[in-house]
């Protein structure tokens, strides 16, 4: 049964990917017409809506009594929505798209870094997977550019890097919270928390379009608090609740490739030698990851108590 629940996993983590492929360049899009906090707080209510929604369908509702859970939950949404949001929001009004998807992938140097302290001990198969896709995605993204000597990052970049740090903190506290509620009271109480405070700091910095202007970019919103934030991280704690931390992000990083996959599919766009390469790294990246058992949760700081 563990490892059918492993190979679900992983089935889920690569769709979460497929998803979130398009979330960066949506998103720097977005934050050039829309007020980036507001955006940020706009799209994270929306998809609060939709995951009461889904939570009521599933007779979840009574999980919002389960007190346990509270601590966890309240981290899950300062350090996976609070923080990074407010950073990576901002940070994406102020740097291309190309630097929004590729500066996202520190996200596995931080969780390489964190996750030995909770038990995920660092083996060849974890870091071979890591940072493979890692590698691969960095050609994948690479436009051509960049030049070692001339190469500063500005203020938007850092904020992107910035938002990243906090993210496998949040997630496990996400996996301590999968051991007590289901992945849709997850999402509820992260997004209506989260969101919340985003919309108080955009009303109190009066940066705002109110109903008029955002009725006009309503394609974009509805995408992102719908796609991307709603049903893509319905499926992503799917993932995470049968995966390690370490195995779950480096799969979800393999973003960059399916990106490609629509340029190519729709929009003919070429493919460079350079990003044949990527593809390759990345790919075998992924083999190891996906060949990797996850981590014994019995022996992880996230274990059921």
């Amino acid at each position: 049964m563990h490892a059918e629940e492993e190979k679900k996993g992983v089935v889920l983590a690569l769709i979460s990917a497929a998803l979130w492929g398009a979330f960066p360049v949506v998103v720097n899009r977005g934050t050039r017409q829309i007020p980036p906090m507001e955006f940020a707080a706009v799209s994270a209510l929306l998809a609060a809506a939709v995951s009461f929604i889904y939570m009521i369908a599933g007779g979840k509702f009574h999980e919002l009594k389960e007190k346990k859970a509270y601590p966890s939950l309240l981290m899950v949404a300062v350090c996976i929505v609070i923080i990074p949001y407010s950073l990576f929001f901002t940070g994406s009004s102020r740097t291309s798209g190309i630097n929004t998807s590729m500066l996202l992938l520190f996200e596995i140097i931080f969780t390489l870094m964190f996750t030995p302290l909770i038990g995920e001990k660092t083996t060849r198969g974890k870091l071979a997977g890591s940072l493979g896709v890692f590698l691969g995605a960095l050609l994948l993204l690479y436009n051509g550019s960049f030049r070692p000597k001339s190469f500063r990052l500005n203020e938007g970049d850092l904020l992107i890097i910035a938002s990243t740090i906090t993210y496998p903190v949040g997630n496990f506290y996400a996996k301590k919270a999968l051991n007590l509620v289901s992945p849709p009271t997850v999402l509820f109480v992260r997004f209506s928390l989260g969101g919340l405070f985003l919309l108080l700091i955009t009303v109190l910095s009066g940066a705002r379009m109110g109903f008029q202007g955002l009725a006009v970019h309503w394609p974009v919103i509805l995408l992102t608090g719908i796609v991307f934030l709603s049903a893509g991280k319905i499926i992503w704690y799917e993932a995470l609740g049968r995966l390690d931390i370490s195995k779950a992000i480096s799969l979800g990083m393999t973003f960059p490739l399916f990106s490609l996959l629509l340029l190519v599919g729709l929009f003919r766009e070429p493919v460079s030698a350079r990003q044949w390469v990527g593809i390759a790294i990345m790919l075998t990246g992924a083999f190891f990851s996906i060949k990797r058992l996850s981590a014994d949760p019995k022996l992880t700081g996230y274990a059921a108590k």
